[in-house]
């Protein structure tokens, strides 16, 4: 009875794992942040990077091939293999493309490669969730270090905040933060600021009628990051960079 017990535990393992390598080759994958030395770090949801596949796989010359992506900078891997259940290495990676042309987006696009940088290790383990029946979320782990990119199978967020339709000013600002937004929005939109290390240190949430402003006036001088969502929408909201002077 035990060896029965046993065996269908590992058939169980077996069969989740393959699951799971399925779903990691067939679903192209969009950075939502990466964790590096306990440190978070957001993608800007901005004209540049909106809507861009940053990591999928496809299959060359009797080899597969994980791509990677962010701004116009490109990585290729060479040999990548599945080494266990859920866990995956490769031997070289190949970058070309020019990078970013928004200043705002360099910070985050040194952050991803930074993530991905060959090591003597070079060995990820990757889980996959269900984020609300349609959509799911991956984590990749790099085993050297422990650090962090969690991705969505789908680009989510707000399709009503793109840079054209939000207006967010003075940016630099010393003390009141003005925020217009589309008419429908006010009354339930999710306000939230985080520091440079990811950690959220302000949120509200009122019926607003009009224009919105918020007194940041106590916050150290430095730079932050501004987060608008919509209460029922899975995933990030519009991330926006603010100075505070």
């Amino acid at each position: 009875m035990k060896r029965i017990l046993l065996f269908l535990m590992i058939l169980s393992v077996n069969v989740y794992a393959q699951t799971q390598e399925v779903q990691l080759k067939s679903n192209d994958w969009y950075v939502y942040k990466v964790v590096l030395n306990n440190q978070t770090y957001f993608p800007l949801n901005n004209v540049e990077n909106q809507n861009i596949v940053n990591l999928n796989f496809t299959q060359g010359n009797n080899e597969l091939n994980m791509n990677l992506l962010f701004c116009s900078e490109i990585g290729r891997t060479k040999d990548l293999m599945f080494i266990g259940p859920n866990e995956f290495t490769y031997d070289t990676m190949v970058y070309f493309g020019t990078g970013c042309s928004i200043p705002d987006n360099y910070e985050f696009n040194n952050y991803y490669w930074q993530y991905w940088i060959y090591d003597s290790v070079n060995h990820y383990q990757y889980e996959i969730n269900d984020v609300d029946g349609t959509t799911k979320e991956l984590i990749v782990t790099k085993i050297s270090n422990g650090n962090k990119a969690y991705f969505y199978s789908t680009y989510l967020s707000s399709p009503s905040y793109v840079l054209e339709k939000v207006k967010i000013y003075p940016n630099p600002v010393k003390s009141i933060l003005n925020i217009e937004l589309p008419a429908a929005d006010y009354q339930n939109v999710l306000i939230g600021i985080y520091d440079i290390t990811g950690k959220k240190i302000k949120s509200f949430k009122e019926n607003w009628q009009e224009n919105i402003s918020l007194n940041i006036e106590n916050l150290p001088t430095g730079n932050y990051l501004l987060e608008l969502k919509l209460p029922n929408e899975p995933g990030r909201g519009h991330f926006v960079k603010i100075i505070k002077e």
